[in-house]
């Protein structure tokens, strides 16, 4: 993809790349001078005793010299006057073309695709990305971005994919408020999804002037979802196919997450454990215990099982042997992993030997 230059613009070019003044500035300075020169000399002439001297003709000469050099004068100082205009005016258009030179920079290196739409739906300007994700009609073989500006959606687009882009366009011109949508594009043998915005461009009087479009790549972050989402399936999966009792606790010993066992063990359902103090589960005779070992998990050192009681809704009274483990991740906050083991058939077992 070729990167479109800015066109240079012509006063730019008139004034000169050094910043000189033009020819006839030089020249109107060189003739204020001798202008100056002249009406100085004339008007002494005329007031000193030379004067006496002169005949009436001479004196009209005197005059003339003295009035045309007077004009020279205000030529000269207004011609200074429009050099200083005209090199501010250059100074501008420089510091135009270099302000319109990093916007199209700084346009063309944002990861994101950016154009901008008249109100009849017209491209007028948009950055590289636009056009290198632009997914124009067949008969378009060259999709460099000049040659893509300037046209409607008609021109670059099927009919269907046309109505739509100019439907969406009159809802943001109507409403004056933003729309988004996600879309699936394909590019030879790649598979890319667009998050799509349109926003309202307003004009000085508060009226929608232009539609600007942004378009971001979320192929990865789709992807990345997915992969999560199945990540979070295989754990589910397992917490719930576990014949033993796990639950997944914040540092603030709040119960984040509970598989299916721990939820048949205690008589209650799932989504009713999310939120409450994990140390609520066990026995009133045990809870002071129960704090001292989640807060020596806090610690992240290796912790010998421990023994609760836990009385479920029906009222009776198992006797659970309990493990834990802090977890550490980068991307997300620390957390207490418990695993809690029914052992009141063991313990039972125990007694009548």
């Amino acid at each position: 993809m070729k990167l479109d230059s800015p066109a240079t613009s012509n006063t730019h070019n008139a004034a000169g790349t050094t910043g000189r003044p033009q020819w006839w500035f030089r020249r109107a300075r060189t003739g204020a001078t001798l202008a100056a020169c002249l009406y100085v000399v004339a008007w002494s002439a005329l007031l000193g005793s030379f004067a006496d001297n002169l005949t009436i003709g001479q004196e009209v000469l005197m005059a003339i010299a003295i009035i045309v050099s007077g004009i020279l004068i205000w030529t000269a100082v207004r011609a200074l006057i429009l050099q200083q205009r005209f090199l501010a005016r250059q100074e501008n258009m420089e510091a135009l073309e270099e302000s319109r030179a990093f916007a199209r920079i700084l346009m063309d290196n944002l990861p994101a695709a950016i154009w901008l739409k008249t109100l009849d739906h017209r491209y007028q300007a948009g950055n590289l990305m636009w056009a290198q994700y632009n997914p124009a009609g067949p008969k378009w073989k060259d999709l460099s971005l000049n040659h893509l500006l300037g046209h409607t959606d008609r021109e670059l687009y099927e009919p269907e994919r046309a109505t739509e882009f100019e439907q969406t366009d009159d809802v943001v011109i109507a409403t004056g408020r933003s729309w988004e949508r996600d879309y699936d594009e394909i590019h030879g043998d790649s598979h890319i999804q667009l998050h799509v915005v349109k926003m309202p461009v307003f004009d000085i009087r508060g009226s929608v002037a232009s539609v600007v479009g942004i378009g971001f790549d979320i192929t990865e972050m789709r992807r990345n979802e997915l992969e999560l989402e199945k990540s979070r399936e295989q754990l589910d999966a397992f917490l719930n196919r576990s014949s033993e009792h796990i639950c997944m606790v914040g540092l603030d010993r709040h119960i984040i997450l509970a598989n299916a066992r721990l939820g048949e063990f205690l008589g209650v359902p799932v989504p009713s454990l999310t939120g409450r103090d994990v140390v609520d589960v066990i026995g009133p005779a045990d809870r002071s215990r129960g704090v001292a070992f989640f807060d020596r998990l806090l610690l992240g050192g290796p912790e010998p099982l421990e023994v609760f009681d836990i009385q479920n809704v029906s009222g009776s009274v198992r006797q659970v042997e309990v493990s834990g483990a802090l977890v550490r991740t980068e991307e997300s906050p620390d957390m207490v992993v418990i695993i809690g083991r029914d052992i009141t058939g063991r313990k039972s077992s125990h007694v009548v030997e």
